[in-house]
């Protein structure tokens, strides 16, 4: 009789269980991982941050500004003036036109255009410090002749470049120069006087130099009277020595003689004109 062996299959319930099991403890895990609570950390905003600080810096910027043009420390309220002898302080102030003025708003160069303009101000320096000083130094025209005209008797001051200047007052021991000209040479002030004009008026005054008024026309040069009274005329600057020994010895001669010379022209050397009175 044989012996049936009847083999049982594996339970695949145990398996799948324990399987199962697997995925129960795998996903036990997924959840778990899952349940870890997240925390948001916080980003640096540099753009935020740097709107924040330009918007500080305008503020303060206004702020400064506002001081500046606002605070009274800083509006110019005196002038300082050096230099000036003949022209008033008065009127380098009222040609500079500052009083109130924001120093910031102080432009050096039109004010020094504009006391410039003054007729006796040859030049002028300004010069701005805060908070709110500013200083001017001019250099003035100074007169050294007075310029007649004979015609209309308008007078004149002329200075060493020869600019006619409106007087002033009276200029003491000053070389008077009278123009004999029909049509006055000088119109207006501001005028300059031709250059040659005051060579011959310098050379003659070099060499008599207590000699206090001189005559000029056009056509007959620089000129003067003999201490008798008789008109001389030199013309130009060129050989004035030379001409003034000419008249010297024409004049003793003249004397010498007891003649009376209605003028001495002595303008072109060596020769010598004259008209004697009869």
């Amino acid at each position: 009789m044989g012996c049936v062996l009847k083999l049982q299959p594996r339970s695949k319930r145990r398996s799948q269980r324990r399987l199962g099991a697997t995925r129960q403890s795998a996903g036990a895990s997924y959840y778990d991982v899952g349940a870890i609570p997240v925390h948001r950390v916080a980003t640096f905003d540099s753009g935020r941050l740097s709107k924040l600080l330009a918007g500080v810096l305008l503020v303060a910027l206004i702020g400064v500004f506002y001081i500046l043009f606002a605070s009274p420390m800083f509006y110019v309220s005196q002038l300082e003036v050096y230099g000036n002898t003949i022209t008033s302080s008065s009127e380098v102030h009222q040609a500079a036109d500052l009083e109130g003025v924001s120093i910031f708003w102080v432009d050096p160069e039109t004010v020094r255009a504009r006391i410039e303009a003054l007729p006796y101000v040859k030049r002028a320096e300004v010069q701005v410090r805060l908070p709110a000083q500013v200083s001017i130094t001019i250099e003035e025209r100074i007169p050294h002749l007075v310029w007649q005209s004979v015609h209309d008797d308008k007078v004149w001051w002329i200075d060493t470049e020869g600019i006619a200047l409106v007087p002033r007052g009276i200029l003491e021991g000053a070389l008077v120069v009278k123009d004999e000209n029909a049509q006055p040479l000088v119109q207006e002030a501001g005028q300059r006087l031709s250059p040659s004009i005051l060579a011959s008026i310098r050379a003659l005054h070099a060499l008599l130099p207590d000699l206090r008024e001189m005559t000029y026309q056009t056509s007959w040069g620089i000129g003067f009277r003999t201490g008798e009274g008789w008109p001389v005329y030199l013309g130009d600057e060129d050989q004035m020595e030379f001409k003034l020994a000419i008249l010297r010895e024409l004049r003793r001669r003249m004397i010498e003689q007891g003649a009376t010379p209605r003028y001495i022209d002595v303008r072109f050397p060596p020769e010598a004109r004259f008209q004697v009175e009869h």
